[in-house]
Order: C-alpha cells, then sequence, then structure tokens
C-alpha cells in the first residue's frame, strides 16, 4: 500500500488538475479533471484520519497491555473477588435457566463453571469463605 503524497506534492498535483481543467475550459475532459481533483483530495483527508484513527487504536492497546501486564503475574491474572462472585451468581443463574429449558449441555457447562469458581473462592481465604457461608445462609 502506498502512502498518501506529501502535502507539498499533493498542493502541486492540485494545482496542475485544477489549471489543466481550466485549459479545457468545458467538456466532459474538464469535469473529469475537476472531478479527479475533488476525488484526491478526499481520498488524502480519508487517508489521513483513518491513519490518526490507527494511532489512536495503537496507543489504547498499548495502555490495555500495560494495565495487563500489571494485572497478571506468573501466568495468573488478578481478578477482584467481587468480579468472581458475580460470575458464580451468574453461572448458577444460567444454570438454573438451562435447566427448566431443557438444555442439558449447557446447564452442566455453567453447572461446572459454578462449582469451579465456588471452590477457588471458598479455598482462596478463610475470610472468603465465610462471607460465602453467611450469603448461602441468608
Amino acid at each position: 500500500m502506498n502512502a498518501p503524497p506529501e502535502t507539498p506534492d499533493l498542493e502541486i498535483i492540485l494545482r496542475f488538475l485544477h489549471r489543466f481543467a481550466d485549459l479545457m475550459s468545458t467538456g466532459s475532459n474538464s469535469e473529469s479533471l475537476l472531478r479527479a481533483a475533488t476525488l484526491l483530495e478526499a481520498n488524502v483527508k480519508r487517508a489521513n484520519e483513518a491513519e490518526e484513527q490507527l494511532r489512536q487504536a495503537r496507543s489504547n492497546c498499548a495502555k490495555v497491555e500495560q494495565q495487563l501486564a500489571v494485572l497478571s503475574q506468573d501466568g495468573h491474572v488478578h481478578v477482584p473477588i467481587s468480579i468472581l462472585r458475580l460470575a458464580a451468581s451468574q453461572f448458577h443463574a444460567l444454570a438454573r435457566a438451562f435447566e427448566s429449558s431443557g438444555n442439558v449441555v449447557s446447564q452442566a457447562m455453567c453447572s461446572a463453571s459454578a462449582s469451579t469458581l465456588d471452590r477457588v473462592l471458598d479455598t482462596s481465604s478463610p475470610e472468603l469463605a465465610l462471607s460465602r457461608i453467611d450469603q448461602s445462609g441468608r
């Protein structure tokens, strides 16, 4: 993919197209040259906007990668306990919904995921196990 013309080159090309169109004075050739100049300007503008969006996307990607590097250590990702609890409760709710609809495979998958999260929450710290028991007792 070729880079768009530099601004001085672009201005020279546009002036040439406009002058040549003026020399043609009227007719389809003149209109075609003016249309080419307009299309060239529009495409250069679009290319510049796309490059800016790409720069912003790369910057955002780099920020997210830095945040992920901070959160992950030794191949593990640190997730707030509240998020794990929320995920477990969503898996439980989905399992119940799949059970009532008769979707046994999805129910089994959600039940297994909920069970795994429950075990992680129960074994990760004594305080969590106690708070989990308090919540289930209500």
